[in-house]
């Protein structure tokens, strides 16, 4: 006689949480990855941040920005993060050396208010960061089966409180249903205990709903809302928060800020070790040298002269005169740009920026550049009344051109 015999099926995650034995954060958050890839990603077995510039080290346009009053105003302080802000005063973003106990950090970005005002429904201060859409495809939204994504990152405030972390998508251009709003996730968050540095992680869903075009547009985005509106605003408050991807509303983006910033001039938040990723669990931020870091950011924002706040006379560019007065310089950027970029100056404490000189003979002066021809590798930049005409300007003539000490050339091709 056959004798059959069977047993039930053993669950190995879950009996292996059952030991008595501490498996630490890291085995806890193996034990916790639902997929092989979670897991790969857990041992650090590939790239994890999806953001460029976390650790805020990375500052071209120098280390103190400001908004020039309460219009609706975009500042970039550490590279690769907007600040968008209005009616608030003046908000002043510096790079600060006040950072958390432990993540090996040694910069943050500090967002101060520095002028007081008073709340409007327009009030807004919000700190953003964009990805392009090819670089948004990992997410794999849009289908069946889009991964999580995981914000962490540091946070301090003079002030406790509830506060917005928001994801979207941008491109509109594919949002299912064809509507010209972005898709939106809001989530509320808590600093618990003023002036002290606090851990903060945020996962959230993937979207089936809308995926993103392969191009290099706006595609993934996250911001950090730092306050709210006037009380009851139709703007940005008074909005009902999805906490799941839905069509975006502007009235939902700060609807769990309790303070409004521009109320006192000790108000501040200093933020870093910011790092996006897939899946389910915050895991150490990726450190990346500062090299590296400095190309990603060059590919949105290359700046000469100026660079960090540092004031010395920079060679820009050799050239040829296109007449008497007017130059043709060539610049070639470090890294292929977003797209064809943008130009603006800085000008130094004289008021001027360019030193241009044919020969021996320098004209020092505060002329409006132009982008002649441009790519993303390359541009020609056209300067008219560059040169004062004298001898041995003429056309064709060799020019050399120097960036003032304390000023600088723009190149944006920002998201």
């Amino acid at each position: 006689m056959a004798v059959k015999f069977t047993k039930p099926e053993v669950n190995i995650a879950e009996k292996v949480a059952e030991l008595d034995k501490p498996s630490g954060i890291a085995g806890e958050a193996m034990l916790r990855a639902e997929t092989p890839q979670q897991q790969f990603n857990l041992i650090s077995a590939g790239r994890r941040r999806i953001n460029h510039n976390g650790d805020m080290r990375v500052w071209q346009r120098g280390t103190t920005a400001s908004n020039p009053s309460t219009a609706f105003t975009h500042v970039y302080g550490a590279d690769r993060y907007l600040i968008q802000v209005q009616d608030m005063g003046t908000v002043t973003t510096t790079i600060d050396t006040d950072v958390p106990p432990t993540g090996g950090f040694s910069r943050s970005t500090k967002i101060a208010c520095t002028a007081t005002d008073t709340a409007t429904a327009s009030s807004h201060l919000i700190f953003i960061h964009r990805i392009e859409g090819q670089d948004s495809q990992c997410t794999n939204f849009g289908t069946d089966n889009p991964e999580s994504l995981t914000l962490s990152f540091w946070i301090k405030s003079n002030k406790s409180g509830a506060f917005n972390v928001n994801f979207e998508n941008e491109d509109t251009s594919v949002v299912t249903g064809g509507s010209s709003a972005d898709q939106g996730y809001q989530t509320k968050q808590y600093i618990h205990s003023a002036n002290t540095w606090e851990y903060k992680t945020v996962t959230i869903e993937g979207d089936t709903y809308s995926p993103f075009a392969f191009n290099t547009n706006k595609g993934l985005c996250f911001d950090i809302v730092l306050s709210k509106a006037a009380d009851g605003s139709a703007t940005y408050d008074n909005g009902t928060p999805t906490a799941q991807w839905s069509l975006l509303s502007n009235n939902q983006r700060s609807v769990h800020n309790e303070h409004y910033f521009a109320d006192s001039t000790d108000n501040y938040y200093k933020i870093t070790g910011v790092q996006l990723e897939l899946g389910k669990v915050a895991t150490p931020f990726e450190h990346r040298s500062y090299g590296e870091e400095l190309a990603f950011c060059q590919r949105y924002y290359y700046q000469l002269g100026g660079i960090g706040g540092v004031a010395a006379a920079t060679s820009l560019s050799s050239g040829s005169m296109y007449n008497s007065t007017a130059v043709n310089l060539y610049v070639p950027f470090p890294v292929p740009m977003r797209a064809s970029p943008g130009i603006s100056k800085t000008v130094n404490g004289t008021g001027n920026w360019l030193n241009l000189y044919v020969g021996a003979t320098g004209t020092v002066g505060n002329p409006t550049p132009q982008v002649g021809d441009s790519g993303t590798d390359s541009a020609r930049v056209y300067i008219p009344s560059a040169h004062s005409g004298n001898s041995p300007s003429a056309a064709g003539a060799g020019v050399w051109a120097i960036l003032l000490s304390g000023a600088s050339l723009n190149f944006s091709a920002e998201l």
